[in-house]
Order: C-alpha cells, then sequence, then structure tokens
C-alpha cells in the first residue's frame, strides 16, 4: 500500500524546472539602449578570419574586448563593441560617421570584397542573420538565412547602376529587429537580429556636418533603387568618401525567447566546406582498403596453411595468427610510454563521452559560445 501511495504522490507532485542555456533572458524597457557587438570577418574562399576594426569601419570612442570565455578565444571570434547607438522600441534612421579612404584602405577593402568576406555581429546574444529567398527546381520558394551580411558585392550586368567587375561597399545597414512581449514578464524580449545590407552612395547639400540637425542628405529615404557605392582604390579622394548610416525597424513577434534559436536550423551551407568533407572521407576510405585487403590476404594464406594436407608436419611450430596468443603477455619494451598513451586516450574519450552527454542534456547551449571547447578542456 504504501509504494502505490508513494508512485501516486511522485505521479501528483509539483515539479520545478530550470533551464541552462549559458544565459538568462532580459527584458528590454522602452528606450532602453541595445548593445551591438561587431565580431570576425570570415570567407569560405580565404578560410582566414579578421578583425572587425582591421578595415576602415567607423569606431566608437574606446573600442573594448568583449570575449567571455576560452572557447570564444579558441573558436577565433573577436568580439569588440561598436558604435551602433540603437534604442529599445525606437525607430530611426542616423548617420554612423563619414571617411575618405586611404589608397592602401581602399585597395583592402577593395580585395576583401572580392574574396566574399562576410561581417558578423551580436545583439543580446543572437548573431546577426541576413535573410534570402531561394527557389527550388520544383517553382516553390524558401526562406533562408545566412549568418553574418556580405561585406560588398561584385558588379554585374544583373545589378542595376553596377559596372561589370567592380566591387561596391554595403555601407547602410537596415536592422530589423523582432521582439516578444508577454504578460508573464515586464518590457520585451529580443528574438530576432536581422540585417539588409545596402550599398548607396550618398550625397548631401552643402559642406559636411557631425550635426544630424544641420546634414541634409539627399539620399533619403534609402532603398535599393539608389546608386551603389563603389570602391575604386584609383578614385579620387571625393569618390573614396564613404558615408556609413543605418536605419532600425521593430516588429513584434509571436516566437518566444526559448524557440528564438529554431531560426538559425534554417542556416544555408556557405559554411560548409563539402571538398574538405569530401577529401577526408575519399582518405579515410582507401587507407581503411589497403588495411583491409592486407590482413585478408594474411588471414587467407594462414588459413590455407593450416589446411594443406602438406605442411601436417610443420603445424607442431606455431606461426602466423597462433602467434598472438604468446604476445599477450609478452611485458613491453617501453612500458611507460604505452602506460601514458592509454591514459591519454581514455582521457580523449571521457572527454568526449562527458562533452556530448552535457550537450544532449541542455547543459550546452549554442546561446552559450564557446561553451562546448570550454567544457572539452575542462573536462
Amino acid at each position: 500500500m504504501s509504494l502505490v501511495f508513494l508512485r501516486v504522490w511522485l505521479l501528483l507532485a509539483p515539479v520545478a524546472a530550470f533551464y541552462l542555456p549559458g544565459v538568462a533572458p532580459h527584458e528590454y524597457l522602452d528606450n532602453e539602449k541595445v548593445e551591438i557587438k561587431v565580431n570576425k570577418l570570415s570567407s569560405t574562399k580565404t578560410q582566414l578570419p579578421y578583425d572587425y576594426y582591421s578595415l576602415p569601419f567607423c569606431r566608437p570612442a574606446e573600442v573594448v574586448n568583449k570575449m567571455e570565455n576560452l572557447g570564444e578565444v579558441l573558436h577565433g571570434s573577436v568580439i569588440k563593441n561598436s558604435a551602433y547607438d540603437i534604442s529599445m522600441g525606437k525607430i530611426e534612421f542616423r548617420v554612423l560617421c563619414k571617411r575618405t579612404l586611404e589608397p592602401a584602405e581602399a585597395t583592402l577593402l577593395h580585395t576583401r570584397i572580392r574574396q566574399d568576406y562576410r561581417v558578423h555581429m551580436i545583439m543580446d546574444n543572437l548573431p546577426a542573420a541576413t535573410k534570402m529567398i531561394r527557389e527550388l527546381p520544383d517553382g516553390q520558394t524558401i526562406v533562408m538565412y545566412d549568418r553574418g551580411y556580405p561585406l560588398g558585392f561584385v558588379g554585374s550586368a544583373e545589378r542595376q547602376g553596377s559596372v561589370p567587375g567592380g566591387a561596391y561597399l554595403h555601407n547602410h545597414l537596415r536592422f530589423v529587429l523582432k521582439y516578444h512581449k508577454d504578460a508573464a514578464f515586464d518590457g520585451a524580449r529580443i528574438v530576432g537580429f536581422e540585417v539588409e545590407p545596402l550599398s548607396v552612395k550618398h550625397k548631401y547639400k552643402g559642406a559636411w556636418s557631425d550635426d544630424a540637425s544641420q546634414l541634409q542628405l539627399l539620399t533619403l529615404p534609402v532603398g535599393p533603387d539608389l546608386p551603389p557605392l563603389r570602391v575604386d582604390p584609383k578614385g579620387s579622394a571625393a569618390e573614396r568618401e564613404v558615408v556609413y548610416t543605418y536605419d532600425v525597424k521593430w516588429e513584434p513577434s509571436d516566437v518566444k525567447w526559448a524557440s528564438r534559436w529554431d531560426l538559425y536550423l534554417y542556416m544555408g551551407d556557405d559554411q560548409i566546406h563539402w571538398f574538405s568533407i569530401i577529401n577526408s572521407l575519399a582518405i579515410v576510405l582507401l587507407l581503411t582498403g589497403i588495411v583491409a585487403m592486407i590482413m585478408m590476404r594474411t588471414l587467407r594464406r594462414d588459413v590455407s596453411r593450416y589446411n594443406s594436407p602438406e605442411d601436417k608436419d610443420d603445424l607442431a611450430e606455431e606461426s602466423g595468427w597462433k602467434l598472438v596468443h604468446a604476445d599477450v603477455f609478452r611485458p613491453p619494451q617501453q612500458p611507460i610510454l604505452l602506460s601514458a598513451s592509454l591514459g591519454t586516450g581514455m582521457q580523449l574519450l571521457a572527454m568526449a563521452v562527458v562533452s556530448i552527454g552535457c550537450a544532449m542534456l541542455g547543459f550546452l547551449s549554442p546561446a552559450n559560445r564557446g561553451g562546448l571547447l570550454t567544457a572539452t578542456l575542462l573536462t
């Protein structure tokens, strides 16, 4: 009877659960500042990451590193603060800064654009994503996302206002920020961070002024129909002038904070290096086949020798595979090296098992950047 009562009590007892993603949700109040951090530049062509401020972008008054753990450092992340000033729920257009590129800076920017580099940003622990609409062979269209946004594009006949072969910089960013509100908490939670990059050759009336109230831009509202900004290292100083701008758009969303990472499951495959994967698989299969052929030939020769009636007299002496049982109890020549190798292998195996187990239980969430590498090192 007591056992039945215990089972019923366990079924009816309230259960308290908690979530361990490495971060906690943050509720933003109206007009509260929302920080945007910049990360590294990456490319699938060169595989070489670069610091965001290695290119002539607008800098804040003081550049501060924002890395939080050892895993981010090992992953190659270079997270720093930015000059973007965004407030919760405030829709606005802002001029970030104006820069006249030196010929060396223009050359570097031109090279990075042609190398298909992407810029990565982080807001409220969410990486920036660029929306893409792709058409399937059956005519249907699907919405996909890529991490970061392209630094620029190479002109072509299909691009309106561009010169084929020219490099064009995305100097205007449109931040589409999605938030979720609920009666269970005050404020709003950010559940989406999308970036729409545009290339615009900004023009202004009169002299340049850092005061936005006195600056009169002639390229408003910003849209894809405006002439793009070409990066020409051989151009004049006026042609190498870059005006960085951005605008913010807030959209309500039904996506809850716990499900905001589901968007990144539909990412494109730009980070999947198919050539490296196929090359590695081919090498593994080739080596496995060579070892298997050697073992099969040796085993077949020994078996045929054991079954040969002509070699019955020679079977009194053990040979071939039968010598293995004698090697089991033979002491190794380097016992210290053998024990160290076995201990290191068992430690690596235990590290992999524990790390995978923690990831399966939800202790290592993708929201915690570098958490997997940090846990692997500490295991």
